[in-house]
C-alpha cells in the first residue's frame, strides 16, 4: 500500500497542470459539479429582472423623465417635472390621431 503523498508521483504533468488532482472548491462541495448552472441560471434571472425594470421604466416615462433632465441640464425638481410634462403633453397633441 502506498502513503498518500507517493500517489502525486504517479500523476502525468498534463494531469497536475489541469488541477484533476484538486480538492474540490468550496462552491463545488455546497452545490455540486452543476455550481456553474447555476451561475448561468443566476445571470439570466439577473438580465431578465433587469430588462423588465427598464421597460417598466420606459412605460411609466421615468426614462423619459432623466433623458429630459441630461438634455436641459436640469436636476429633479418639482419646476423640472412640470417643464417635462408640459412638453410631453405638447408633443402628444402635435401627433395626428386617425380616426
Amino acid at each position: 500500500m502506498k502513503a498518500s503523498g507517493d500517489r502525486k508521483d504517479e500523476l502525468t504533468a498534463e494531469t497536475r497542470r489541469r488541477g484533476e488532482n484538486q480538492k474540490p472548491t468550496t462552491e463545488t462541495q455546497r452545490y455540486g459539479e452543476r455550481s456553474g448552472d447555476l451561475v448561468i441560471a443566476r445571470d439570466r434571472v439577473i438580465a431578465i429582472i433587469q430588462t423588465i425594470k427598464a421597460t417598466l421604466r420606459e412605460i411609466f416615462d421615468e426614462s423619459a423623465y432623466d433623458r429630459f433632465l441630461l438634455r436641459t441640464q436640469a436636476s429633479r425638481s418639482v419646476a423640472s417635472y412640470r417643464a417635462f410634462t408640459r412638453e410631453r403633453d405638447a408633443a402628444m397633441v402635435k401627433k395626428p390621431r386617425c380616426c
